[in-house]
């Protein structure tokens, strides 16, 4: 039976078929990590989407802010981030070192390894050093790495640029012009026989996945009432944009070619995802809003962060114990979803709650303020 869509424990605000994507997103980075289809399921387009989520999600929070309080709250901002983050990913890394330490995975696991995924620098770890020294089956932390950089930085871009008195869609444009740049770096590295961990997984490299939601969030929002770009209807971005999005998403994931996944196959996904998008979230009644919205799927992408951390590690044990790798994934999907919602009902729901308490404790100007076009 379709849900409304789930109220975060983090959050009032909720909109329509966002845990739903994010129930996509892990379960494709899952099934890329498993061991029926090693090397030939495109997990990456699950990060992929889970960047294009950040960046529209949290500017989407941002802008909703600064139109009703007239300001931006860092303190308010890195609070909510950190409660949210830190405390499950410092459990997923205590869980790597124990089951390194134990013997239960085999480990090379360094001090520099554990600082690296503790001050959130995995992916560039990875550059100079690989996955050697990090604990074991937590090197998919180098995309939490490059989140928490974005949260860093980008709210306080905004605070600045919104200070300049630009509109919210110039603020967006200039997002659109970083996200040109980052794809030229991108290939000038490639063409300069850049490592892979190199264009993979680096902030500057990886950026504009994040930074085009954020573009999104700011010059047509479907969760706040804004207009499709041009007033295209609704009707045409479903019959016309999201089936060609489709097909489009679909080839970049599964084009094998290096020089192509390393330098455009992000633009073009990140683009096909704006229709996408806008869809399901302006139409949760339609059919792939049933489908997003249903409360088994809701509930999976409620608990996305924490099978993201997990789900390696419960891979990696359980491929220890049986040969048969359909019944290794079935069997570690069900372990995984079990240890999420453990880690949800004792660790996110409590410091949740918490966070509401603190950050009512910080006080609010308002000031009456006009971004809009």
């Amino acid at each position: 039976m379709p849900a409304g869509p789930a109220k975060s424990i983090h959050g009032s605000f909720s909109i329509p078929s966002l845990d739903g994507l994010r129930a996509i997103a892990v379960l494709v980075v899952f099934v890329g990590h498993g061991v029926t289809a090693p090397g030939s399921w495109p997990g990456h387009v699950g990060v992929t989407i889970f960047f294009f989520l950040s960046g529209y999600l949290i500017t989407t929070l941002l802008r909703r802010e600064y139109e009703s309080a007239g300001r931006i709250s860092l303190s308010k901002f890195y609070l909510r981030r950190a409660i949210r983050i830190l405390p499950p990913a410092y459990l997923a890394i205590g869980a790597g070192v124990l089951l390194g330490a134990i013997g239960v995975l085999s480990a090379t696991t360094t001090g520099w390894g554990v600082l690296a995924e503790a001050l959130n620098y995995t992916n560039y770890y990875l550059v100079v050093a690989g996955p050697d020294g990090l604990p074991p089956e937590t090197s998919m932390l180098w995309s939490l790495a490059v989140e928490e950089h974005f949260y860093l930085l980008f709210p306080a871009l905004l605070i600045v640029l919104f200070a300049r008195r630009l509109t919210r869609r110039r603020v967006g444009v200039i997002l659109l012009i970083a996200c040109g740049l980052a794809v030229a770096w991108r290939t000038v590295l490639f063409l300069s026989d850049a490592s892979f961990y190199r264009l993979y997984t680096s902030t500057d490299t990886r950026f504009d996945s994040l930074l085009i939601g954020a573009a999104m969030a700011l010059m047509f929002n479907p969760a706040l009432g804004d207009d499709a770009p041009w007033k295209i209807s609704d009707r045409v971005i479903r019959r016309v944009f999201v089936p060609i999005a489709v097909v489009a998403f679909g080839l970049a994931a599964v084009i094998p070619l290096q020089a192509f996944r390393l330098t455009v196959a992000d633009t073009v996904q990140y683009l096909a995802l704006i229709p996408i998008f806008w869809f399901v979230i302006r139409e949760p009644g339609g059919w792939a809003g049933k489908v997003l919205n249903n409360r088994f799927v809701v509930r999976i992408g409620v608990l996305s962060f924490s099978i993201y951390l997990f789900h390696r590690m419960i891979i990696a044990c359980f491929d220890q114990i049986w040969s048969s790798a359909p019944a290794v994934d079935a069997v570690s999907l069900i372990a995984t979803i079990l240890v999420a919602q453990l880690v949800y009902s004792l660790v996110e729901r409590p410091l949740g709650m918490t966070r509401r308490k603190l950050e009512a404790r910080i006080p609010t100007r308002r000031t009456v303020r006009d971004i809009s076009n």
